[in-house]
């Protein structure tokens, strides 16, 4: 079993591990920026925006309505935060229905995992209703697989308090998984991903996502495993 000898359970992480959904937020932020009356927004000055948002008010209530109301400041908007918020929600409902693929070779990764028997989970700190549209609407996922079919927890930002690199959404995982955290390896593609599965005592196999670039040299050092893409990943998986 390889990565795997002495596991019960992989707990996967969800947006930039299993769908490719970073640049996408990309975009969502973009538009949004558009609406709030910007005519040529920087995507990679959002992206960082978001980040470090997200990164600051980690242990608000609402994080994400925090990071909207910073959004909105930026570009001069009246708009409230709960505001940019609802519109920001809006616009990604169409394009996560439309744009979101999986990450290439995932799927036989997960089919790969569940195939040895291990359980398996998601822990993320995305919304519910994102997971909802990607099982069961995208129809570029479904293609191929349905996600509700191999996973039987699914840990998502109503669950939780604290948002990563909190370990709270892990230690959630390990609990409704039924397994200890030596029992368990987590697949990760982000720096705060790697310190919340630490944080948790559970060992963390990074797989290279473009939008980590920036901490590809900490994931390398930190991280259990790193492994370029899901082919290698599945390699070190073995039979």
């Amino acid at each position: 079993m390889g990565l795997l000898q002495n596991k019960k359970a992989v707990i996967f992480d969800l947006d930039g591990t299993i769908v490719d959904s970073l640049g996408v937020w990309n975009r969502v932020d973009v538009l949004l920026a558009k609406e709030l009356g910007c005519s040529n927004p920087d995507a990679e000055a959002l992206h960082r925006l978001r980040e470090d948002a997200l990164e600051r008010y980690k242990s608000a209530a609402q994080p994400y309505t925090c990071f909207c109301g910073e959004f909105g400041k930026f570009f001069g908007s009246s708009l409230s935060a709960e505001e940019v918020h609802a519109l920001r929600f809006k616009i990604s409902r169409k394009v996560l229905k439309s744009d979101v693929r999986l990450r290439d070779g995932v799927d036989k990764v997960i089919r790969k995992c569940a195939d040895l028997g291990m359980k398996l989970a998601i822990a993320t700190t995305t919304k519910r209703a994102n997971i909802d549209i990607y099982s069961d609407v995208n129809e570029l996922i479904r293609q191929k697989i349905h996600l509700r079919e191999f996973f039987s927890v699914v840990i998502s930002m109503e669950d939780v308090t604290q948002i990563k690199p909190d370990p709270e959404c892990y230690q959630k995982a390990l609990d409704r998984l039924g397994v200890e955290a030596k029992e368990a390896l987590v697949i990760e593609d982000s720096r705060v991903g790697v310190m919340a599965a630490h944080a948790a005592g559970i060992d963390a196999a990074v797989v290279r996502e473009p939008f980590s670039e920036s901490n590809r040299q900490w994931l390398m050092r930190e991280a259990d495993w790193y492994f370029e893409d899901f082919v290698a990943l599945a390699e070190a998986i073995g039979d």
